[in-house]
């Protein structure tokens, strides 16, 4: 079995998009986002430096398309809506994949410290425990159905360095515990569409 997103984006947004998936009739269109905040490690800074373009992916009928990246659309994580910008997530592959919702969009909303622009490799490997205590992360999303329903539902988690370390030793231990299957898999495809919700207090509700 290859699991490459065991932790992180896929398993947290996985989980949020198959959630409100299902409370769509015929859903045509996902449209989700992640909400960053604290510190970045020093690997995601450079990663993320690296990526800017001034295009990105979305999935337009089932196909990876290129889309200027100089639009941004408003999403409330529970506080008021803010705009987010759009970026290339691997769940444009992974959410597809698993609801088989032929057009997905995916976003990003930075606060806190933001994107360093100093020296990256000067960066910690990653934020201080103080630091990703008193940042939790968010994720909303939106489901469009063929007739024009809109389903939204609102995650809320731990920080995210700290769900992605849990979430991929859980993933690790469930699949010596035999829940493994063949090829290539998500959390979600494997343990079910609630993972994300059996890592530290992550909830998920309808908005």
């Amino acid at each position: 079995m290859l699991m490459p997103g065991g932790g992180g984006s896929v398993a947290m947004l996985g989980s949020l998009a198959e959630y409100a998936v299902g409370k769509v009739r015929n859903p045509r269109k996902i449209r989700i986002a992640l909400h960053v905040t604290g510190g970045l490690s020093r690997g995601s800074a450079i990663s993320a430096m690296e990526n800017v373009t001034t295009e990105t992916l979305a999935r337009i009928d089932g196909r990876l398309v290129s889309v200027a990246a100089d639009g941004s659309r408003k999403f409330d994580f529970g506080r008021g809506g803010v705009d987010c910008f759009p970026v290339t997530l691997p769940d444009l592959i992974t959410i597809w994949r698993a609801t088989g919702v032929p057009n997905v969009e995916t976003f990003v909303h930075v606060t806190g410290d933001g994107f360093p622009q100093d020296d990256l490799t000067l960066l910690p490997d990653g934020p201080s425990e103080e630091d990703r205590l008193s940042n939790r992360y968010q994720a909303a999303v939106e489901v469009t159905g063929a007739e024009g329903h809109v389903s939204r539902a609102l995650l809320d988690t731990v920080n995210g360095y700290t769900f992605t370390a849990m979430a991929a030793a859980e993933a690790g231990r469930r699949a010596l515990s035999g829940e493994v299957r063949a090829g290539f898999q998500t959390p979600n495809g494997v343990f079910g569409s609630g993972f994300a919700q059996t890592i530290a207090d992550t909830t998920i509700i309808d908005v």
